[in-house]
């Protein structure tokens, strides 16, 4: 009989916590921007710049924040943090697929011999897809040549 009255105690608080804010996001920047969103909250790059032009020029966020050429700098850091750090699927292929050349011939990607190995990859897997079942990308793309897959997207 106890344990049920608090199971009824826990469930009663667990309600509680989420009536009040059902669509509730548990990041500290988005929290902050939820209970003030007038205020200007940096992302990472942009916050660290910002600490770092403090720490060199001695100056407050406010006057930093009014100078143009701060304003640009800092502006560069937000754009450069939004872009998305992951490759596309297409970009998973074509390394996966060098990847598995190099490992073959135990050369450099550049290798005359690894580009042999890497294009005849490259005519099996896409015609391995040749079927109804396909990634996406590959139904409007043709496949790339060797040596194009290795400029784009080989580690210089």
């Amino acid at each position: 009989m106890g344990s049920e009255f608090n199971f009824k105690i826990v469930m009663e608080k667990r309600d509680n916590i989420y009536e009040n804010d059902y669509y509730s996001v548990y990041s500290k920047k988005s929290s902050k921007i939820k209970h003030d969103n007038t205020k200007h909250y940096p992302n990472k790059d942009e916050a660290s710049l910002l600490r770092n032009i403090m720490r060199k020029t001695g100056l407050s966020e406010e006057q930093i924040r009014s100078n143009a050429k701060y304003r640009k700098m800092l502006s560069e850091a937000q754009k450069s943090s939004q872009k998305s750090k992951f490759d596309t699927k297409e970009e998973k292929f074509y390394k996966d697929l060098i990847k598995r050349a190099c490992k073959e011939t135990g050369l450099v990607p550049q290798h005359p011999d690894t580009l042999v190995v890497l294009q005849t990859l490259i005519k099996q897997e896409f015609s391995r897809y040749k079927s109804w079942f396909h990634p996406r990308w590959m139904s409007y793309t043709l496949p790339l040549k060797a040596e194009t897959a290795v400029k784009r997207y080989a580690k210089s």
